[in-house]
C-alpha cells in the first residue's frame, strides 16, 4: 500500500531550530538555492550579499526571480567584513563597494567604500562563494591536475592507480545532475576496474 511521508520517517527526528535571519554571502546557483533553502526552514527574514551588481551576478536569473518572490532580499555591491556573537553568530558588518578597474576576468573589480560600514541582525550566515582545488594536496597524492580541474581519462580514472573522480572536481562548477551523472559514471567504472581484479 501506500506509505505516508511522515512514516518513512522516524518518530525521534530533531527538528532543525532556525532563528529569524539567515544571511547568505554569494550570488551564484548555490547563492539561489541557499536562499531559497533558508525560507523553507523558515527563516523570516532571508538576505543575499553579493559584491558585485545585479548586472554582474552570475547563476540562473529565474531562480533569483523565484527568490524575490518568495520574500529575500538581495544587498548588491556590499561584502561582508566582521562577523560578531557570543557563542554563535549575532551580527555581520559590511561595507559597501563599487566597480573599479576590470580584473584579469574582465569583470570590474569591486573595491571598498571607505565608512560605508553597515551592521545587519542575523542569527546564521551561509559562505556560498564557490571554492577550488587543494592543487598543493592532489600533487601530493599523485594525482594530475588540468585546467584547474582533476585530470582523467574517459573511465574517469585519474593518473594514480585505482582512484577516480567525476563532478565538479573534474569539471569545475556545474549542475548538479552533471555531479550525479558523472558519479553514476564513476561507479560504473569502478565496478569495471574491479571486476577485471
Amino acid at each position: 500500500g501506500n506509505l505516508e511521508v511522515d512514516q518513512l520517517l522516524p518518530d525521534d527526528r530533531a527538528e532543525i531550530e532556525v532563528g529569524k535571519t539567515c544571511a547568505v554571502v554569494g550570488g551564484g546557483d548555490t547563492g539561489a538555492d541557499c536562499v531559497r533553502t533558508a525560507v523553507r526552514l523558515g527563516f523570516t527574514k532571508v538576505v543575499c550579499i553579493y559584491r558585485r551588481s545585479a548586472e554582474e551576478i552570475p547563476g540562473r536569473e529565474a531562480d533569483r526571480g523565484y527568490a524575490v518572490e518568495e520574500g529575500v532580499e538581495y544587498h548588491f555591491l556590499a561584502n561582508p567584513i566582521r562577523f560578531e556573537g557570543d557563542g554563535k553568530v549575532e551580527r555581520m558588518t559590511c561595507v559597501k563597494m563599487r566597480l573599479g578597474e576590470p580584473d584579469p576576468s574582465g569583470r570590474r573589480r569591486p573595491e571598498p567604500i571607505d565608512g560605508s560600514e553597515f551592521a545587519l541582525d542575523v542569527d546564521a550566515v551561509v559562505l556560498a562563494l564557490g571554492y577550488q582545488l587543494d592543487e598543493e594536496l592532489l600533487a601530493a597524492s599523485g594525482v594530475n591536475v588540468e585546467r584547474g580541474g582533476v585530470a582523467v581519462d574517459a573511465q574517469l580514472a585519474t593518473s594514480r592507480p585505482a582512484v577516480f573522480a567525476a563532478g565538479d572536481v573534474v569539471n569545475g562548477a556545474d549542475l548538479i545532475v552533471t555531479a550525479a551523472r558523472d558519479g553514476r559514471d564513476a561507479a560504473m567504472a569502478i565496478d569495471r576496474y574491479l571486476q577485471r581484479g
